[in-house]
């Protein structure tokens, strides 16, 4: 086989093909990262208020439903950074291969988008739930502390460990927000 016919053989990308391979690759990159900075952070915030939470009084109820819904969104994130790591790099990587049997078809990419939005919304409800959980018990707690009085219990006051805990939670938040964006802007591209 010479030269010439190696050239004549190969089939360039069209430059549609290249853009969402291009697209899938630096948003999942972006994706990764952003979830998985935020994802460290809420792990470790939940890490170090979980124990001191399970220990304190009052409301164990509430702050068991709290606990569970901030560890559930951690790992929707967890699933969701999967998602953006092994699914859609990898996805963008054959994409720029010449030959299209190698390359996956576009209604299971689609597919694929789809079911990591459907992670980050369900990740995104059940974190809601659990800082709804946890403002109202900073709020309980708030609103039984007596105007301008001394305050003799301690346990009345809001802890600084229910606070870490909603902010665990607002990371959260916002870090499956992220995936959705960055899987509604892969979607908008990829169905054009």
């Amino acid at each position: 086989m010479t030269r010439d016919s190696e050239l004549t053989s190969f089939s360039p990308l069209s430059p549609k093909v290249k853009q969402v391979s291009s697209t899938l690759t630096i948003l999942g990159n972006i994706g990764f990262w952003l979830q998985l900075v935020l994802g460290i952070v809420s792990l470790m915030l939940l890490f170090f208020a979980s124990p001191l939470l399970s220990n304190s009084s009052g409301q164990d109820g509430s702050k068991n439903l709290a606990l569970f819904c901030a560890t559930v969104g951690v790992l929707t994130l967890a699933m969701s950074i999967f998602f953006f790591f092994r699914r859609y790099i990898s996805i963008g990587q054959p994409l720029k291969k010449s030959s299209t049997r190698d390359r996956p078809n576009r209604k299971y990419t689609l597919r694929l988008i789809k079911l990591g939005l459907a992670s980050n919304l369900l990740g995104m409800f059940i974190s809601i739930i659990g800082a709804e959980a946890f403002a109202g018990l900073l709020y309980n707690k708030a609103s039984q502390i007596p105007a301008g009085a001394a305050v003799y219990n301690t346990s009345q006051l809001i802890e600084p460990v229910e606070i870490m805990a909603l902010i665990a939670n607002v990371h959260t938040i916002f870090s499956h927000f992220a995936g959705i964006l960055i899987g509604l802007v892969l979607l908008d591209r990829l169905s054009k």
